[in-house]
């Protein structure tokens, strides 16, 4: 049995209205996506399907942790994740491309698998530049041994003595106004 398969809403069955499941999302969840960036987590996914004879509305709302690396030091920190995330199902005979909060199924389609939807949700909250955050004292918890090296290697790239380049030298002038 595919692991991911734990991850389907199977709506046929239910009345319209809303109804709620919940699903919690490991390590074994973010292994199953090969170039994945988070290779551990606990996330709890709340989802709210809300059932239309026309559509399907569905609402995740994401709590937990994943491991991160950080951008500045290169060691993993806990980042909290938080998001609220919209999705919206319809039926369409036609073969149609799925946009980006639009999915569309067969009209004899009984389930909706959301397993790639949540991963894409819990990837896009996070942010783009990932470093630890700051400790309580406001100061950074990074590697201090890192933070040492590369406060070292920014000083010793600052001076080193760079040639002169004479096709600077009008430029120069101009900036000095």
């Amino acid at each position: 049995m595919n692991y991911l398969s734990q991850y389907t809403l199977p709506f046929s069955g239910l009345s319209e209205g809303k109804h709620q499941f919940d699903f919690t999302v490991d390590d074994r969840f973010f292994a199953e996506f090969e170039t994945s960036e988070v290779k551990k987590g606990e996330l709890r996914i709340a989802v709210e399907l809300e059932k239309r004879s026309t559509h399907l509305s569905l609402t995740f709302i994401i709590n937990g942790f994943v491991e991160l690396v950080c951008d500045r030091c290169l060691e993993n920190f806990c980042y909290h994740v938080e998001s609220n995330r919209k999705l919206l199902v319809k039926f369409s005979e036609k073969q149609i491309e799925d946009e980006a909060e639009l999915i569309y199924l067969h009209p004899t389609a009984f389930q909706v698998e959301i397993a790639q939807y949540i991963y894409e949700f819990v990837i896009l909250s996070l942010p783009i530049r990932r470093i630890h955050p700051d400790g309580k004292d406001g100061k950074t918890l990074c590697d201090p041994v890192m933070i040492k090296k590369l406060e070292e290697l920014r000083h010793h790239s600052n001076t080193l003595d760079e040639p002169d380049d004479p096709r600077w030298n009008e430029l120069k002038k101009i900036i000095g106004n």
